[in-house]
């Protein structure tokens, strides 16, 4: 509990303008994210492009790339979204959901990295 503390006091001295600008960068890369995963999502009946979304995280400061769910699951509990990822007996894997995240990680994290120094920078003055 102590760590916690004293990881959280860490964490408050943050300056607001730090945390806004990673905030947005972050969304702006979950957003490239999920338009360059509607580009290469198979489409069959294109229920699963439909679904492709970005969420916020509880704190907000955080940024989720989802696909799938109600639109795309059947009365048995089937996730067609997950079937074309994954595969499934009947049918190869299509991958496209984690393959495009591997392939734009390192830009996203980076963008995220120079705005961060950037505000830091223009913080401390």
């Amino acid at each position: 509990m102590a760590k916690m503390s004293r990881l959280q006091r860490r964490l408050d001295k943050i300056p607001m303008e730090v945390r806004a600008a990673a905030a947005t960068e972050a969304l702006l890369g979950a957003l490239a994210l999920s338009e360059a995963m509607k580009q290469v999502v198979p489409v069959r009946t294109g229920k699963t492009k439909g679904t492709i979304r970005v969420e916020r995280g509880k704190r907000g400061d955080r940024f989720y790339v989802k696909a799938g769910g109600a639109a795309t699951t059947d009365e048995h509990g089937f996730d067609t979204a997950t079937a074309s990822e994954w595969g499934t007996q009947k049918e190869t894997a299509k991958p496209w959901f984690y393959s495009t995240w591997r392939r734009n990680r390192k830009q996203i994290r980076a963008g995220l990295e120079h705005e961060i120094k950037k505000a830091v920078r223009k913080s401390n003055g």
